[in-house]
């Protein structure tokens, strides 16, 4: 058992200098680091040092109770220290060392065993033979001696017990007491780091507790018990402790990693020896040889061309771009190589998308200059120029939801996104909603009354809509702020988006149950004559919305996961373009072929002057059918007028019905009714004091005659 000397000590202060976990002078260097040290390799090793402990109770009550009998087998003394030895794979010796003259007739007696090199086996030997540790540089042994002499003096320490032994096969002695002044953890001693030159060859620790003998009535210092830790097998932990740490640790901080894109990781089982760590790289930048197995540099090599630097010696660690790891990669995370992390757009894709919403954008002032310029006209007039100028501003708005989704998401594009969408949508689709409905309320009266449903009326309630989906809106805002989350494409690679939740899920469900309902309207109105087939674009547009948003709102939930920004861009642009540039189409578009072509004029001319012998009944005369006309806002006598040209249409065609022959006899009862109405209206009655209006041949038409 090789104890510390001066020599072993100074060598484990040069080894704490090498690892520099103080910037004093050696010799200023013993004090406060190496307490440290016996903390915590103290605390480290509480369960080997017990062992020293136990042993040393053990040999006390031996040597009280058990007799020179029992206690003059050197063999059962080489027998306990070689227990001890194999009771714990980090005690690499351990030995019982007797005071002078405390064993036989033995100047010094300790049995001492070790560990063999290459795991040849465990040794036991009398030290003392090679080792006379009562000189002056056994502090160990006198330390032990004081601790002794201090515990004796409390005589406070005791451990009690009894023994009983076999009287005969079926009875025990009484019990016979089995006390012992004992010594716990606190009165051993952890020796400094030492280095075993000559003996083991390697780093060692001490741990030494008293043991006691008894005679005449009092204890008295017998020997020591103590073991001997290998510190090959404590690892030494040069990392950073993790913030917030109390944990001591001297040699925290003492790694020689480059911090600025790596960091130390500890290693075990390197034992008691600088760079039992490796250098990873940090978070969001990747290791420089991306074809290596070990994604790391080696602790061992860092700290050997750094301690060839202090030495002024050629070396790598001062390279800028040596141990150092590379950054990713905008936007990774964490990554292998500089492998793009962010999902890039298709810029030539959306570019193109772009310009034709732009393309498409600049047709609406015309489309609203004209429908102004010629809203004098019938085919304009009889479509409610302002509802259409409303329904291009609705329009306008939900084609600046493509612009909007253009540039990378975030807060603000997020937020105008569903607002352009939603107010857009409730203004071209609320327009159309209630044009419908106006003519459905119209047609559904079964008497002769007019019903008159202004224009005003009904821009006040599309105004009551936009305010309820305002207010919607905004309380949507307020509870949850749109935002921008991380989505993962198929390959993936990060990219914003704008997510979906509730809300947005609860508006597309209003959405459709609004274009239900408008489809409910297109079918109440369906076999109602209309001025230029308007009622039936307006239904054609609705159901194609309603079609179009299903597949829209179907299509988001699985472009969800994975993300596709380039697809999702161009879904909504369809969409748009599919239902409100085929709105526009079908509603701009027609009247614009009219008027080009000239029709608008005929139509004017007739619905004005047409004479009853003249007038002819064909599906080119749908355009005198005041569906429009009795609805918007004309002076009475428009109305009076539509009135002439209807009862003149009725009876040219009793006319023709009546030389059909009886088989159309239901048609003309049925026309007859029609005309008996009319003549009770007031606007037939005042038009008649002005103007007797005969029929076609002068008189009314005999009906039974018919039969």
């Amino acid at each position: 058992m090789k104890r510390p000397s001066s020599h072993g000590a100074m060598n484990w202060t040069g080894s704490l200098w090498h690892f520099g976990v103080n910037k004093m002078k050696k010799d200023e260097f013993w004090p406060s680091p190496l307490r440290c040290v016996l903390s915590l390799t103290g605390e480290r090793f509480r369960v080997e040092a017990d062992v020293a402990v136990n042993r040393a109770n053990m040999l006390t009550r031996l040597w009280k109770y058990a007799g020179p009998g029992v206690m003059n087998s050197e063999y059962l003394l080489h027998a306990g220290v070689i227990s001890m030895v194999e009771f714990d794979d980090d005690i690499f010796a351990a030995g019982n060392c007797y005071d002078q003259h405390q064993y036989k007739d033995y100047q010094l007696f300790c049995p001492y065993a070790y560990r063999l090199p290459k795991a040849e086996g465990i040794l036991a030997k009398d030290l003392a033979v090679e080792y006379k540790y009562l000189t002056n540089t056994s502090e160990w042994f006198f330390i032990a001696r004081k601790t002794a002499e201090s515990v004796i003096k409390r005589n406070s320490q005791y451990k009690h017990a009894m023994n009983s032994y076999t009287w005969n096969q079926t009875s025990h002695t009484e019990s016979v007491a089995d006390d012992i002044l004992a010594v716990s953890y606190e009165d051993g001693k952890w020796s400094k780091p030492y280095y075993d030159c000559g003996g083991g060859n390697i780093w060692m620790l001490t741990y030494t507790v008293p043991f006691f003998d008894f005679k005449n009535g009092k204890y008295f210092f017998k020997g020591t018990s103590g073991i001997d830790i290998d510190l090959r097998r404590v690892d030494i932990d040069q990392c950073n402790l993790p913030e917030g740490s109390t944990k001591l640790n001297i040699f925290a901080s003492s790694n020689k990693c480059k911090t600025d894109t790596t960091q130390c990781v500890s290693l075990a089982g390197f034992g008691f020896r600088r760079g039992s760590y490796k250098c990873v790289c940090r978070k969001g930048y990747y290791f420089p040889n991306t074809t290596s197995a070990e994604k790391s540099f080696n602790g061992v090599v860092v700290e050997e061309e750094y301690e060839k630097l202090m030495l002024g010696k050629l070396n790598t660690y001062n390279v800028e771009t040596n141990f150092q790891c590379k950054q990713c990669a905008e936007g990774c995370d964490d990554c292998v190589d500089f492998s793009p992390c962010i999902a890039t757009y298709d810029i030539i894709l959306r570019i193109t998308i772009l310009l034709l919403t732009l393309l498409v954008i600049g047709f609406l002032p015309m489309v609203a200059i004209l429908t102004y310029k010629y809203s004098d006209l019938k085919i304009v007039k009889a479509a409610s120029p302002v509802l259409l100028q409303i329904i291009v501003l609705g329009a306008f708005f939900m084609y600046t939801t493509i612009i909007v989704m253009y540039p990378t998401p975030n807060l603000v594009t997020c937020t105008a996104r569903f607002w352009l969408r939603e107010i857009g949508f409730s203004l071209t689709y609320g327009a159309l909603m209630l044009k419908t409905w106006r003519v459905s309320q119209v047609f559904k009266v079964n008497s002769a009354k007019t019903v008159r449903i202004t224009d005003k009326q009904l821009i006040k309630l599309l105004l009551l809509m936009i305010a309820f989906v305002t207010v919607i809106l905004f309380i949507r805002t307020m509870v949850s702020p749109p935002h921008t989350i991380v989505g993962r494409t198929a390959d993936n690679l990060k990219t914003d988006i704008c997510p979906t939740d509730w809300w947005d899920h609860s508006f597309s469900i209003l959405e459709v149950v609004f274009l239900i309902w408008g489809i409910r309207l297109c079918v109440m109105v369906r076999k109602t004559p209309s001025a230029f087939n308007e009622s039936r674009f307006i239904s054609i547009a609705i159901y194609n919305e309603f079609i179009m948003s299903v597949f829209l709102n179907v299509s988001m939930i699985f472009l969800k996961y994975p993300a596709n920004p380039d697809l999702q861009y161009v879904i909504f642009f369809c969409h748009a373009q599919l239902t409100a540039t085929v709105l526009l189409g079908l509603l701009f578009g027609s009247k614009a072929l009219i008027i080009y072509k000239g029709e608008h004029k005929v139509e004017e001319t007739s619905s004005h002057k047409m004479p009853a012998q003249k007038l002819k009944f064909n599906s080119k005369q749908k355009h005198s059918d005041p569906s429009y006309e009795s609805i918007s806002d004309n002076k009475e006598s428009t109305e009076c007028q539509e009135m002439r040209v209807l009862k003149t249409t009725i009876e040219k065609l009793m006319d023709d019905f009546l030389k059909c022959g009886p088989a159309y006899s239901d048609y003309v009862l049925k026309l007859q009714a029609m005309l008996e109405v009319m003549k009770n209206s007031k606007l037939v009655e005042n038009e008649e004091s002005q103007q007797k209006l005969p029929l076609s041949n002068g008189s009314v038409p005999n009906i039974k005659a018919l039969t």
